[in-house]
């Protein structure tokens, strides 16, 4: 297995960096936080489009890249260390959904919408009462007359409020999977809802709501798998920002305790300081080695990705959350103030952490894998 990058995805990796390091600075973020919901400005968004990052994970004939999920995850690792709102990350989960349905018509008209920039589409799976994943779906599409009709709630829909186009986890008739809903539907509701970030999520409400196509996306001998691999691939684009946000928060720490001085010396060279830095430096490195193997693994189609994904997860909500608070007792007073980036590093943590399931849920999940409780596949 090799867990270096390809000198393609370095060199992206180099061009997304400096790419945000220019054109979304933190000074923007600070406003962006102040006004909310975070959004990546007009400008921006649309040389994001034009770059192809949306399509990064889509094929060429779909009028994408090329690149894999290992590609993806380099993007959103950037985009955790800049601290860059959605709808980068949910869009990009959403492409990958599309052209994985394997749903030619949405592939040719949905997914070139998407990339271009045209429309906007987010996923929406987890529910309320802590349920995350497709195995805990209660949202359910069934057949009427007009058509197919959706009822029930999503939680923290990132992006629904200016997404054009859900795609939403269900249980149908066919069984569970992804079915797909306008925004501006009749019988959709959206409430906004605040993260401590910023960042743009909603309660999405549905009331009898017209499914567009078909039921399930992909069909019903795809549905589940599909609804399945969404699902994981999303936790590992989550857990990528995670470690970007962390390397920040990590880096942060550093030059500061290199400038800091106390008692006519840099604050870093006493142990006290430089153990917390070197710990930081450990769980970032694991969870590198961590994020790399689940990608792989899903690039790969094994049967063991879905628990490599969720040791990814679990470690990196960990140590995204502890690499912060670590950068908020070393930086001291200042560390609270507005003008410092460590709170912002604070924020997208502990939201993110506790997004597409936390720590103790992807625990659990790695634990059925080995007691051999596990199942690779959604059941209806």
């Amino acid at each position: 297995m090799d867990f270096n990058l390809s000198e393609e995805q370095e060199a992206l990796q180099d061009m997304a960096r400096d790419f945000l390091s220019e054109r979304w600075p933190r000074e923007r973020v600070r406003e962006q936080l102040d006004a909310r919901p975070a959004l990546v400005d007009d400008d921006v968004w649309q040389e994001i489009v034009e770059m192809g990052w949306l399509g990064v994970a889509a094929s060429e004939e779909a009028g994408g890249i090329g690149g894999d999920i290992m590609t993806a995850a380099v993007l959103c690792r950037e985009a955790g260390r800049g601290v860059l709102p959605g709808p980068f990350q949910s869009s990009l989960v959403a492409a990958i959904a599309l052209e994985r349905s394997g749903d030619k018509e949405l592939v040719s008209g949905l997914l070139s919408e998407l990339i271009e920039g045209k429309t906007r589409v987010s996923v929406a799976i987890d529910e309320s009462a802590g349920l995350y994943g497709g195995a805990s779906v209660a949202a359910h599409a069934s057949e009427s007359s007009s058509g197919w009709l959706l009822s029930g709630s999503k939680f923290l829909v990132p992006d629904a409020n200016e997404a054009d186009v859900l795609l939403v986890a269900a249980q149908t008739p066919d069984g569970p999977g992804l079915v797909r809903v306008s925004t501006e539907a009749e019988g959709v509701t959206i409430n906004r809802m605040d993260r401590m970030d910023g960042q743009s999520c909603a309660e999405v409400v549905f009331e009898n709501a017209p499914v567009e196509g078909s039921a399930l996306v992909g069909g019903k001998d795809r549905g589940a798998s599909l609804l399945h691999d969404v699902y994981d691939i999303a936790t590992v684009l989550l857990a990528a920002d995670l470690l970007g946000s962390a390397e920040a928060s990590l880096e942060l720490t550093r030059l500061y305790a290199i400038e800091r001085e106390q008692f006519g010396k840099p604050i870093g060279s006493f142990q006290a300081v430089s153990h917390r830095l070197a710990n930081t430096l450990v769980d970032v490195e694991i969870g590198i080695s961590l994020l790399y193997g689940a990608c792989l693994a899903l690039d790969e189609g094994r049967d063991n990705a879905g628990p490599l994904v969720s040791g990814a997860k679990a470690w990196l909500s960990d140590a995204a959350v502890d690499a912060a608070e670590t950068a908020l007792q070393i930086h001291g007073g200042v560390g609270f103030t507005w003008e410092y980036d460590v709170h912002l590093h604070m924020r997208r943590s502990r939201c993110n952490a506790a997004l597409q399931g936390d720590a103790d849920h992807h625990r659990d999940r790695v634990a059925a894998y080995m007691s051999e409780d596990w199942v690779p596949q959604i059941k209806s």
